[in-house]
């Protein structure tokens, strides 16, 4: 769950698996820069080839997508304040290369 920051649903808190960006798409082969800057716990935005696709705010665990969970790990409306990133696809194929992490200060 977050609240999604886009012009049609600002401060709307969102609880489905996955969310439209405004990304177009790209041909398979053609490589492109993502970035992500993760403000701890306040503000996530995606980035494009330096256009702003996705950018939202206040993370907190829950959803109803989660199957097979521990429920002492599963707090809903707890606030995300750690965590890990992941690089996925959802089932299209994907390369992924010269990835670099940079700490905010």
């Amino acid at each position: 769950m977050f609240t999604w920051n886009r012009d049609r649903l600002p401060g709307v808190k969102y609880n489905g698996h996955c969310l439209n960006s405004t990304s177009k798409t790209y041909p398979p082969g053609e490589w492109v820069t993502a970035e992500l800057i993760v403000l701890e716990d306040s503000l996530i935005t995606h980035i494009i080839n330096g256009d702003t696709v996705l950018q939202y705010s206040k993370p907190s665990i829950g959803g109803g997508v989660a199957n097979r969970y521990d429920p002492q790990q599963k707090t809903d409306g707890k606030p995300l304040k750690s965590g890990y990133i992941a690089l996925q696809s959802e089932g299209q194929p994907i390369d992924f290369r010269n990835i670099e992490l940079k700490k905010l200060e």
